[in-house]
C-alpha cells in the first residue's frame, strides 16, 4: 500500500472520532424518589466504555452513573448530572464511551430542622 494511502487511513481514523456533550439533566439519577437529599461528594464521576470490532457498540449510562456512586460510600443518587459521550468509529474498530459527573447524594428520609431553646416536644 502506498505512503500516501496509509497517511489517507491515519486521517480518517483520526478524524471520525468525535465527543459530544449530552447535557445536563435535572433532578437525580440513581435510587427512585431522590428528594429530599444530601449532597456527601461533588465532583465525583463515572464511565462506560465498550469496544466492538465491526459493530457499532453502546456504552450504558446506567453503568456509568453506579461507578460514580461506587466512590461515595452510602451514596444511593446523583443529583446535577452532566453526561458526555464519545465515540471513534471506523467502521472496524468502534469504540464508544459515555461519562457522567455530579454530586453524589444520600436519600434522606426525614428533614429535621432545629429549632431554638424551649421548643422541644412542641408542634
Amino acid at each position: 500500500m502506498p505512503r500516501w494511502a496509509w497517511a489517507a487511513l491515519g486521517v480518517l481514523v483520526l478524524a471520525a472520532g468525535c465527543t459530544s456533550r449530552v447535557g445536563v439533566a435535572p433532578g437525580a439519577l440513581g435510587e427512585v424518589g431522590a428528594l429530599p437529599t444530601m449532597v456527601l461528594a461533588t465532583g465525583v464521576e463515572g464511565r462506560d466504555c465498550r469496544t466492538a470490532v465491526l459493530r457499532v457498540p453502546e456504552a450504558s449510562l446506567a453503568e456509568a452513573v453506579s461507578r460514580a456512586l461506587a466512590t461515595v460510600p452510602e451514596a444511593s443518587v446523583l443529583t446535577e448530572p452532566r453526561i458526555e459521550t464519545r465515540a471513534l468509529t471506523t467502521g472496524i474498530y468502534n469504540r464508544r464511551c459515555v461519562q457522567v459527573r455530579g454530586s453524589a447524594a444520600r436519600l434522606v428520609r426525614q428533614i429535621v430542622l432545629p429549632g431554638g431553646p424551649g421548643h422541644e416536644g412542641h408542634h
